[in-house]
């Protein structure tokens, strides 16, 4: 088993076969030249399953069977067995004495229909404005309607329209090319809905006057009972770590070899753990209300940053990768950045200069 922090002797010893790749083109210090620092990185999660009980009064149409759920008399009281642990799905229970069955204020399942007020059918405007005159120019004699004998006792069925600026032979004076072609001189053409009767078929109750109850859902009665129910609740949390990941191989510490420990309820912090990482734990390890169960996921990892001698602009950052061994990766250090930075300032200021200077 590999330790969690390697010795400075294989850390040189890694350093050694990485600088051995690049003395190659050029030379360069040697493994025992570089200063080395070293980032004991901590990062752990704390997944409490917290207990919460609620109690309400159910209802559920028709008879319906309670006999396989848990009986309680208390609920704060009640004691889960050994399989009872609702973690995955709630644990319901029934109070007891409290489950009974009782009528609907429906009274037979069914409800009187609201679209039709009880009614079979809906009520229906007969005839309706004729849509190209709108009742307004429906005949030039409009005045020789009233009292004629032939006028029908409904309006006649809407004609067709194919010309509408154009009149036809009105049916209610008789005068010839004086009517709209649509209504023939009515103003009103009769509703094709309803076919002039006055009264639509209610389609939600099927003409029946009635619809299936929503409370007891067609059953006229209902269970009522006393619920209980008990559920565990997953929090995580994760520990604020004492030492970040350092920027420059954040992105490869994911594949890193991390040294993992997992902590049930009862477990105690292990042994080997350092009193930095000890203290940056033992403040999110309290017991807090309700909580059941826990399990705590601590990932421990060194990182090894080595410095070169003098003002080198790169440094050398070691860690374990995934089988265990040494990686070495080279990243440009804060006073490479800080150089980098100054000479592109240098130049921007420089083509600025000249600029001005050309105007």
């Amino acid at each position: 088993m590999t330790s969690i922090d390697p010795s400075d002797d294989e850390v040189r010893a890694a350093l050694e076969v990485f600088l051995a790749r690049g003395r190659r083109r050029r030379p360069g210090p040697a493994p025992a030249d570089f200063h080395l620092t070293r980032l004991h990185l901590l990062e752990a999660t704390v997944t409490r399953r917290v207990e919460h009980r609620t109690e309400g009064t159910r209802h559920q149409p028709g008879t319906v069977d309670l006999s396989e759920r848990p009986v309680y008399d208390v609920l704060r009281d009640y004691k889960l067995g050994p399989h009872e642990t609702p973690v995955d799905q709630p644990l319901d229970l029934v109070k007891r004495g409290t489950a009974h069955l009782r009528s609907c204020d429906c009274g037979n399942g069914r409800r009187q229909c609201a679209d039709g007020n009880g009614m079979k059918y809906r009520p229906c405007e007969p005839a309706r404005a004729c849509t190209v005159c709108q009742g307004v120019t429906a005949c030039t004699q409009n005045l020789k309607h009233g009292g004629l004998p032939s006028t029908p006792p409904r309006p006649p069925r809407p004609g067709r329209a194919d010309r509408p600026d154009e009149r036809v032979d009105c049916e209610a004076c008789q005068t010839p090319g004086s009517a709209c072609p649509r209504c023939r001189g009515w103003g009103k053409v009769r509703c094709l809905d309803c076919g002039a009767s006055g009264r639509i078929p209610c389609a939600p109750c099927k003409e029946s006057g009635t619809v299936e109850c929503a409370t007891c859902r067609g059953h006229g009665n209902l269970t009522s009972w006393t619920a209980g129910r008990i559920k565990w609740i997953s929090r995580t949390e994760r520990v604020p770590p004492p030492v970040p990941r350092p920027r420059q191989v954040a992105s490869e510490l994911g594949s890193a070899d991390w040294h993992k420990d997992r902590l049930g309820t009862h477990d105690p912090l292990p042994d080997d753990l350092s009193p930095g990482h000890r203290s940056a734990l033992e403040p999110n390890l309290g017991l807090q209300p309700g909580e059941k169960e826990r399990e705590v996921v601590i990932q421990r990892l060194t990182v090894v940053k080595a410095t070169p001698p003098g003002s080198g602009n790169r440094d050398l950052y070691i860690f374990r990768g995934p089988g265990g061994q040494l990686d070495v990766r080279r990243r440009v250090s804060e006073e490479g950045r800080r150089k980098a930075f100054l000479a592109v300032a240098a130049v921007v200021a420089l083509v600025v200069l000249v600029l001005v200077l050309a105007h």
